[in-house]
């Protein structure tokens, strides 16, 4: 009987212990339950602020972003400008290298050749030019031994830095035509075309010299020997040149003198396209 009892006893704890578990579970998550619908509102804006506020976040970064992209742009721009500056600088600096000035012009008039000797003799007209390719003296004729001319002179040549810039004095190489001889012939026997004071120039001053020059012409083969003194006038190369043509009777050739070059003959004749 007193097993029972105690028995009757225990099971009554037990269900008091599961009743109470119950009651406080229930408790528990209605409390839960009242916690969540009475924050529900904050909780909402809560989550709106934090997703406003990574919104923001990214709207700030994409707009440094797009600032600094822009900044990039225009300091880009400005490089580019700047370099096709410097690109148009170097065309026309190139351009003005390559420039040929008609300084003179060779006609044969007739070329003959004796049957007893079997020697060749071209008659030619020569005039200098200037850059109008207007004469600046009377055409003058000469009976050249030899069926190729050849046209002797002294050029100077100056430092590219003065022809890239168009210096006054020093833009283009210059020339003094000393003399013209043929194939048949020794230089030293050639015909004189040089004129006291007389120098086709780039900057058509009717083939006047000019100071400059003439303080050149005057102590060229002095210049020629002494680089200190070259260097002072911003010289590169004195030197003698003669450019030649194997002549053809009826041809007339042009003679050009390129800025940063020396002679060169060429054909005076329209381009067939």
């Amino acid at each position: 009987m007193a097993g029972t009892i105690e028995s009757v006893s225990t099971i009554n704890s037990f269900l008091r212990t599961l009743i109470a578990i119950v009651v406080l579970g229930g408790a528990g998550t209605a409390g839960w339950y009242g916690f969540t619908a009475f924050n529900a509102k904050e909780l909402e804006a809560q989550a709106k602020a934090k997703l406003l506020a990574e919104a923001e976040g990214k709207l700030a970064q994409a707009e440094s972003d797009l600032t600094a992209a822009k900044a990039d742009i225009v300091a880009k721009a400005a490089t580019i400008d700047k370099l096709n500056v410097e690109v148009e600088k170097l065309n026309t600096s190139l351009k003005l290298l390559k420039v040929d000035h008609r300084v003179a012009k060779l006609t044969v008039l007739d070329q003959t050749k004796d049957d007893a000797t079997g020697q060749t003799t071209t008659t030619v007209e020569f005039v200098e030019l200037n850059d109008e390719g207007q004469p600046i003296d009377a055409p003058r004729k000469f009976s050249i031994p030899g069926d190729t001319v050849y046209v002797d002179g002294w050029v100077v040549k100056f430092d590219d830095k003065y022809i890239e810039s168009a210096d006054l004095e020093r833009g283009t190489s210059l020339i003094v035509f000393k003399r013209l001889f043929g194939s048949n012939q020794k230089p030293d026997e050639g015909f004189p075309l040089d004129k006291e004071g007389a120098a086709p120039t780039a900057y058509a001053r009717g083939g006047q010299m000019s100071d400059f020059e003439r303080k050149i012409f005057d102590d060229f083969w002095s210049i020629a020997n002494d680089d200190a003194k070259a260097a002072e006038l911003g010289i590169r190369a004195a030197h003698g040149d003669a450019p030649y043509i194997k002549a053809q009777k009826g041809k007339t050739y042009k003679i050009l003198l390129r800025a940063s070059d020396g002679p060169s003959i060429q054909l005076d004749e329209p381009v067939n396209r």
